[in-house]
């Protein structure tokens, strides 16, 4: 690794730069000393859950996380001149000199946990020649025990880290989880390649080593390129790419294999999630940056043109599909709550009684849901979620005005409350009909269950109830 990188590892870290050396849990503590043995300078995408959580909190937690808003880190689709990685090393050695260095993009493939869903984009640096060194360098590294890190996820102000850590262990650690690792090796010059490992260096120092993280606009994906652009002795070309795709439908791509967090992510997108997204905004998933990197030109100062990618191979092969694990789907279940209102409001009809305690476990569990996304339309930093049109629906009000309702319907009388209920969902029906959002379809089921028991309400209450 060349000077200013290999120094900065030695003096801060005071570790050898040859990782065969290193024995795993010693590698960890000495890469990472302000924190022993916790793994939390390491990316995320690394760390298996369960070695901090037990299961019961694991599903807790990222249940929470799904319905808090959009999440973190990507994946998808691959080029096709992948070659072995034999033939790739046979060519680096015929080719590279002295102390060379290979800077590579390196895409992960999904996960099964919430913050995996999307796959991951880390820079991969080798030192060859008379000196031999491989670090992953990764702009996903953050850490549940960060001081008060659910209110600061919600507000849109969680600071993520550049981390680094030998390839060895990144590699294992993604063998263990069964996800693949693609490889596409930067067609820079050594000057360029030279030149990125000073930035990234500089990037490990603790006061530039922090930044903001922005789910769409700026996160491990986006941070890789960005330092690829600045790293080149010109300007990279991305190929032309239409603007047929939102980012809702990005994020649906590859969260549908979890129909739940799908869901969650739905309930909190707004509209600017369904705007036309241009080739910078659809670099947010690790795998579409993959795909516009594959066709990328570097034009430099002198008019030249190349390849931005001069070899793509497939280091590791994804063994594990992502799947639901979770029962129900969000369609099943406001499908049988939609029933169940139905049932009750048939036989209510039937009997002429309102059956009033339904009605208040509705309003409870919406006004609780719209205190989320009424929250984070006001005060959350989160792309997208101040467009939220569901927030009509959606919002504390019934919270508030249940008590009321109880009230009177226990007494037999009229509620105003229905009255106000049954304006929100009407407008919140228009609203997704007429397009000014895109809703997820589980809304739709929503919206009937409510009017069908304002309409029973208003009905049964009338006959002098």
């Amino acid at each position: 690794m060349r000077g200013p990188m290999r120094s900065y590892l030695q003096k801060r870290m005071g570790i050898s730069t040859d990782v065969r050396k290193i024995k795993e849990k010693q590698a960890f503590a000495l890469l990472f000393p302000h924190h022993a043995l916790t793994l939390h300078r390491i990316s995320a995408n690394m760390i298996p859950f369960s070695a901090r959580y037990s299961n019961m909190a694991k599903r807790i937690y990222l249940y929470i996380l799904c319905m808090i808003v959009p999440l973190l880190a990507m994946a998808q689709g691959r080029g096709n001149n992948v070659q072995s990685v034999a033939s790739v090393a046979q060519t680096e050695q015929t080719v590279q000199t002295k102390d060379s260095v290979i800077v590579s993009l390196i895409t992960c493939s999904p996960g099964s946990l919430v913050y995996e869903l999307y796959g991951h984009t880390a820079l991969r640096v080798r030192e060859v020649g008379q000196r031999q060194s491989d670090w992953v360098f990764n702009y996903g590294t953050f850490s549940f025990s960060q001081p008060h890190f659910m209110w600061r996820f919600m507000l849109g102000e969680t600071d993520y880290e550049l981390g680094v850590v030998p390839y060895a262990l990144f590699y294992d650690a993604y063998v263990r989880e069964g996800r693949g690792i693609d490889e596409q090796v930067l067609n820079l010059t050594q000057t360029e390649a030279n030149q990125l490992v000073d930035a990234l260096s500089r990037n490990l120092e603790p006061e530039n080593a922090t930044y903001r993280y922005n789910f769409f606009y700026d996160n491990c994906t986006t941070r890789a390129l960005r330092m690829i652009e600045q790293a080149v002795d010109g300007q990279v070309v991305w190929p032309q790419v239409k603007a047929d795709r939102t980012l809702r439908d990005i994020v649906h791509e590859f969260s549908n294999p979890s129909q739940w967090n799908k869901f969650g992510q739905d309930l909190l997108l707004g509209a600017e999630a369904d705007s036309p997204a241009n080739l910078q905004q659809q670099q947010f998933a690790p795998i579409y940056a993959e795909r516009f990197a594959t066709d990328a030109k570097i034009r430099g100062r002198d008019g030249k043109v190349r390849p931005l990618v001069k070899t793509h191979l497939t280091l590791l092969p994804a063994q594990a599909n992502v799947e639901d694990t979770f029962p129900i789907t969000p369609m099943a279940a406001f499908g049988i709550l939609l029933a169940v209102a139905l049932g009750i409001s048939a036989w209510g009809w039937h009997k002429r009684k309102l059956y009033w305690q339904f009605d208040v476990l509705l309003l409870m569990a919406q006004g609780l849901t719209g205190c989320i996304t009424t929250f984070l339309l006001l005060f959350s930093s989160h792309p997208t979620v101040g467009s939220n049109w569901l927030v009509v629906l959606l919002n504390p009000l019934p919270l508030v005005l249940f008590p009321w309702y109880m009230k009177a319907a226990s007494n037999g009388r009229r509620s105003g409350v229905m009255y106000v209920e049954g304006v929100l969902g009407v407008l919140a029906l228009v609203i997704g009909l007429v397009g000014l959002q895109q809703y997820p379809a589980e809304a739709y089921l929503i919206i009937l269950t409510l009017l069908l028991r304002v309409v029973v309400h208003l009905h049964l209450t009338h006959k002098g109830r």
